[in-house]
């Protein structure tokens, strides 16, 4: 299954829920209607079903899921994949990884933020996507989140106003931003400092973030923001001017 988008079709979008915080039962449920697979991870299977969605699959140990909901998605269909609890990969990841097993070329996290060890475990996720030139994003009512791998030129959708923070992934990257009250021309963002924390889209139009050398995550006060810019930087192969 494709999409249709301005430049023609769009790989199939993956949303895949985790067992995380949901503050947000109508914007969740928009984000699933728009998945062309949805996958549940374990619980997040148990806020579909409050919602009354049924994902394509759920994946996990099943050590926090309640039976009675386990069974009930099994009468309507839907497919559960059940893994040891003793495994080498968390639920989210084996989740993902059905995702993409499934023909996904875009991962959507919903639930990805609560406990602070998964919440870290999670930006890994993106960071592994971003290295097999995925697109994916960390998704939440507000608060939207990706990882940027030079060469990446992204265009924000984001309103004047809306703060956007940069971090520096494993290294020094270097980055530069327009339509944010702090601009950068070729900027040096080290890895070890806060630099890059709490800018913000100016009124003028849209912000770009240009990541020239290494990689960034980038953190947006915006739940809907895609970043849909990022694939199609990497797939020119050019560092962005």
């Amino acid at each position: 299954m494709t999409r249709s988008g301005g430049a023609g079709t769009l790989p199939p979008r993956a949303a895949v829920f985790l067992g995380g915080e949901y503050v947000d039962a109508g914007w969740h449920r928009t984000l699933a209607a728009g998945a062309d697979v949805l996958i549940a991870a374990d619980s997040g299977a148990a806020f579909l079903a409050r919602l009354g969605v049924a994902p394509h699959a759920v994946v996990g140990d099943f050590d926090s899921l309640a039976p009675h909901v386990a069974a009930a998605l099994r009468a309507d269909g839907v497919q559960l994949l059940a893994y040891p609890t003793r495994k080498d990969r968390t639920d989210g990841e084996l989740a993902v990884e059905e995702a993409l097993r499934r023909g996904a070329g875009e991962v959507v996290l919903a639930g990805a933020l609560g406990a602070l060890d998964h919440t870290l475990g999670h930006l890994a996720i993106l960071r592994s996507l971003a290295a097999r030139g995925v697109a994916a994003r960390l998704a939440a009512p507000h608060l939207a989140v990706a990882v940027l791998d030079a060469p990446a030129d992204v265009t924000l959708g984001a309103a004047a106003g809306v703060r956007v923070s940069l971090v520096a992934t494993g290294d020094t990257a270097t980055v530069s931003l327009a339509g944010l009250e702090y601009p950068l021309v070729r900027g040096t963002l080290p890895a070890d400092t806060c630099l890059g924390l709490g800018n913000h889209v100016t009124a003028g139009g849209r912000a770009r973030i240009r990541v020239h050398a290494g990689s960034v995550t980038a953190l947006v006060g915006w739940g809907d923001e895609t970043f849909a810019a990022t694939q199609r930087a990497a797939a020119a192969g050019s560092d962005p001017a």
